[in-house]
């Protein structure tokens, strides 16, 4: 594997490095320009709010590119992604949470992409994909980490599904990293915070919630989730 060295952490240098361009080309210095010659063939399995897509990725095409292009295509806010194939190269990385940068490792050659997984968000209100993989060498040897970029030889499939709420992403000021900030209605908790905030006992030490019960024809079902 080829260690390409630690980068500096900053905004520009996240999304230059990492293929996660949120603003077009221009914004994102010496990083792969998204054109279309790197979107993927696309099948619509499930339609509604929610879709599900099946995607496929052919010789040649650099996987997080053609991502990144087909969410802009459909203006996609928010989703998640699997996906598994063979690659001919791949840089993937590591977050070095000390020095606040990233280690890209550059490996070429033929590889079994084993597992591919990630989501899709809002960054300054442009689709923004996060993307882990593990890859398979030919010894039988598996390495992975943060993708970076993945070009594919002969098929990458995956399966994205998507939502219609935006999930938005923020940059973290102890970090650097653009992470996601999930949204509440306005005016009204989410059951996760309603729930935690009724398992405070009075003494403010923490209480498990009383289990909650539901009816099923004649039969009362006991759920604590």
């Amino acid at each position: 594997m080829n260690l390409s060295g630690s980068l500096p952490m900053t905004r520009r240098c996240f999304f230059a490095t990492a293929g996660l361009a949120v603003a077009g080309p221009a914004a994102v210095g010496d990083g792969p320009a998204v054109t279309a010659d790197n979107l993927p063939k696309a099948a619509l399995l499930s339609d509604g709010d929610v879709k599900t897509y099946l995607l496929e990725f052919h010789t040649g095409q650099e996987v997080m590119q053609g991502l990144l292009a087909f969410a802009r295509k459909h203006g996609l806010v928010a989703g998640h992604l699997t996906g598994i194939g063979a690659v001919s190269d791949a840089v993937v990385g590591y977050f070095d949470p000390q020095k606040k940068a990233y280690l890209r490792i550059h490996e070429k050659g033929q590889q079994e992409v084993l597992s591919l997984t990630g989501n899709l968000a809002l960054y300054d209100s442009e689709p923004f994909l996060h993307v882990h993989t593990v890859l398979g060498l030919s010894d039988g040897s598996t390495w992975g980490g943060h993708l970076f970029e993945m070009t594919v030889r002969p098929t990458v499939e995956l399966v994205m599904t998507t939502y219609p709420k935006p999930v938005r992403r923020k940059t973290d000021a102890e970090t650097g990293l653009p992470l996601a900030r999930p949204l509440m209605a306005k005016g009204r908790l989410s059951w996760h915070t309603r729930t935690t905030s009724r398992a405070r006992s009075r003494s403010g030490r923490w209480a498990a919630p009383a289990p909650r019960c539901r009816r099923w024809g004649s039969a009362a079902i006991t759920s604590a989730t």
